[in-house]
This record gives C-alpha cells, structure tokens and sequence, in this order.
C-alpha cells in the first residue's frame, strides 16, 4: 500500500485547527451582537433584532468533537497496537508449532494452551475452548477497532454536515442590517467599528478601516468553510481506506478460524498481519497528524 497516496498535509491540519477555533469564537461573536443593536439605538436608529437560530447550538459540540479527535485516535491507536501484536505474535506460535510438527497437522490436534493468547485476562466474548476460538477472539478485537475508526468517520462527517448549517447562519448574522432604518453598516460591519466588539480572529487586516476589516474577516471565514470541505473529504477518504483494510482483514481471520490444517492457518496468518500492517500505519499517521 502507497500511504503517500492519503498523505494528510500540515497544511490541512491548520485548517482543522483553525475551524476548531472559529467554531469557539461564534457564541463570543454572537454575544456582541445585541451590543451592536443597543449601540446604534443609542445613536438614535431604530432598534434591529436578529432572530435567534438553534443551528448556532452545534458549534459548542462541534468544537468539543474536534478538540477530543486526538484522544479518541489516540486511544485507538493504542488498541490498535496491542491487537495487531497479538496477532503478530499469535502467527509467529503457529509458524514455531509447524516447525515442531508439520504443515498438515490438524488443528484439533494442537492444544490451543500452547498460544499466549490463551493467557489472556480479558475476552470480547467467551474463552477459549481450542485454536479456532483463539483466531475468532482476535477477530472480534480487530471489530471493536473498526468500530473505533467508523465511529472517528461519523464524527467528521458530522462536524462537515453541519457546517453548512453553521455558514449559513454566520452569514446571515453577520449580513443583517444592524438598524432598521438603514442597510449600512451592516452587523460584521458594526462589530468591527469597537474593539470590544471586534470578532476574536488570527489573520492580519489591511487596514484599520472597519468595513475593509469586516469584508477581510468574512472572507476569511468564507475560505475556512471551504477549507473544511476538503479536509473533511480527505479525512474520511483516510478513514474510509484504513476501515477498509481492517475489514479485509477480519474477512481473513473469518475464513482462518474455518481452516482444519497448520499450514493453512499459516497462510491467512501472513495476509491478514499484512493488512493489519497496512492499517496499523495509517493509523500511526493519522494520530501523529492529530498529535498536539
């Protein structure tokens, strides 16, 4: 497998940081915005209300899904080292058991005790009562980390869903007029006149006028949106390969737990540790380019 091809940049990186960061900016920037209201009926317009949006409630846990994506890769990469040594290990006993009898040795012949694995102080499902009950084991592992990466999947796929609804509300927020009695300056416009009010953002303005400031922040957020788009689509593209290995690879040890010989137990051994390897990387790649 070519990992390159779903090489992940630092770059695209930035950009989830950065939506990470404008998601928890948006209940601030909303807050300042009856501030704004208030202030231009104190100058005499008359009075704008803007109405309130339940879409703007998912940037709370959008940002908290994001700001947890690391510990959760983390924590599958972890399993996910421990299972794929389980199965590395569990191949190597078996080529050292064919070495001390023979490729055609039935597995009803081979006391399943002899395995590491047969030691272990934790089961997905029951003990053991042969080598059979062993590969299923290690299947039903390598499911509990599908399950991990399919669940990382839905979050992104969540946090991408719902951006289009939290877009959708920014620019209305910050398009409205901010008095009833003229369609200049608008909200963004207004919340840039103060510093109090000005939106907490990382880019450098071309000026201090408020309306070219207003018109850069909204582009800029503009260009996040559709930087998230991609990343997004990167990311659950990573996802969607790495799920796929393991699935292959749970396939393999289905069919391995059928197998009646030692040699052919060897055999779906070896393809399944080589997609275990290849999803084991990714994983590695994916929690590094998470890593705080």
């Amino acid at each position: 497998m070519n990992i390159l091809s779903y090489d992940l940049s630092a770059a695209q990186r930035r950009v989830l940081d950065r939506y990470t960061r404008f998601l928890g900016s948006l209940h601030p920037t909303f807050n300042n915005i009856p501030v704004v209201f208030a202030r231009r009926k104190a100058s005499g317009h008359a009075p704008a209300v803007l109405a309130s949006d339940s879409r703007l409630n998912n940037a709370r846990f959008n940002e908290r899904y994001l700001q947890e994506l690391w510990e959760r890769t983390k924590e599958a990469r972890n399993l996910c080292r421990a299972y794929v040594a389980d199965l590395n290990t569990f191949a190597q006993e078996t080529r050292e058991m064919t070495r001390r009898t023979s490729r055609s040795e039935p597995l009803s012949k081979v006391d399943f005790k002899g395995y590491s694995l047969s030691r272990s102080p934790t089961w997905r499902l029951l003990p053991p009562n042969d080598v059979p009950d062993l590969v299923h084991e290690l299947a039903l592992r390598f499911y509990q980390l599908r399950a991990m990466i399919q669940q990382l999947k839905y979050t992104i796929a969540e946090v991408h869903d719902e951006s289009f609804g939290l877009r959708s509300v920014f620019t209305k927020a910050m398009d409205h007029r901010s008095c009833q009695c003229h369609a200049q300056p608008t909200v963004v416009q207004e919340l840039f006149r103060e510093a109090r009010t000005t939106p907490f953002w990382d880019i450098t303005y071309s000026s201090a006028d408020a309306v070219i400031r207003a018109a850069e922040y909204k582009t800029d957020i503009g260009t996040l949106f559709n930087g998230l788009a991609s990343v997004s689509s990167r990311v659950s593209m990573f996802l969607e390969v790495t799920g796929s290995h393991m699935d292959t690879a749970i396939n393999e040890l289905l069919r391995a737990e059928r197998v009646s010989k030692l040699g052919e137990l060897n055999f779906k051994l070896a393809a399944t540790k080589e997609l275990a390897d290849a999803f084991m990387a990714m994983v590695d790649q994916l929690e590094n380019w998470l890593r705080k």
